[in-house]
């Protein structure tokens, strides 16, 4: 078997909080022993001390769009590998895409805001992305979003990974949706080779497109919560 290579983004309460709650899973047999890969961009993070001599958990210091960008283009991916996000980031996985294509010859990639009105309760622009959330109200950090929501008490109706691209669909071309699911003991997680399959998804995409610009929309979302960007892409053929 493959080894497993958990990789939490963030060093700091939340990172520690996660990487917790991995390590208690992996003694309760809930999920595969691996390595727990923290990535922080601060020389000295919180997370290396707390997990001292842990040999689960290794620290890297780097930041954290050039460690995912290093990962998905030189790295060896298990089919097991999991991707956990951190809560209070830019949009990483955007970033990630943008930069996973513009390597590829011919390439340009030029970020877009995002007009799109996906009619929630809460949606917030910073900048060209914007916020959204089906929740008026504020949940828990490790809330595994049940299909009775704990704030309803009823059934949760929504599911934002697939209102996204429905929303979308007059301003993009194509949408790609990396979706954070409950992983174990409260953590959310990315399974890994899932965003390797989009990002090799939209390279055939964008190679098959008769199109001098291309439409793509990036979401980062959960059932409940999520973070939406827009790129237009511009092949250059020889």
């Amino acid at each position: 078997m493959s080894h497993v290579r958990i990789t939490v983004v963030g060093g700091g309460c939340y990172g520690i909080r996660q990487t917790r709650s991995l390590l208690k899973a992996m003694d309760a047999g809930k999920i595969a022993g691996g390595t727990i890969v923290v990535v922080d961009r601060n020389v000295e993070p919180p997370a290396a001390a707390e997990f001292a001599g842990e040999r689960r958990v290794k620290t890297i210091v780097s930041d954290w769009l050039s460690y995912l960008l290093r990962y998905f283009l030189d790295g060896e991916i298990s089919a097991g590998d999991q991707l956990i996000p951190a809560h209070i980031a830019p949009h990483l996985l955007f970033d990630l895409t943008a930069e996973y294509l513009r390597k590829r010859d011919g390439i340009e990639v030029r970020q877009v805001s995002v007009e799109s009105v996906f009619g929630l309760p809460f949606e917030k622009a910073s900048g060209s992305v914007r916020y959204i959330s089906a929740a008026a109200w504020l949940c828990p950090f490790s809330c595994i979003e049940p299909a009775i929501c704990p704030a309803i008490r009823s059934e949760r109706t929504w599911d934002l990974s697939k209102l996204v691209p429905e929303k979308m669909s007059d301003d993009a071309d194509a949408v790609v949706v990396y979706k954070t699911e409950h992983y174990a003991w409260g953590v959310g997680s990315i399974p890994v080779s899932g965003i390797l399959n989009s990002l090799s998804g939209l390279e055939e995409l964008i190679e098959a497109s008769g199109k001098n610009i291309i439409r793509i929309g990036v979401a980062t979302t959960s059932n409940c919560h999520g973070v939406v960007g827009l790129m237009h892409v511009s092949h250059i053929r020889k």
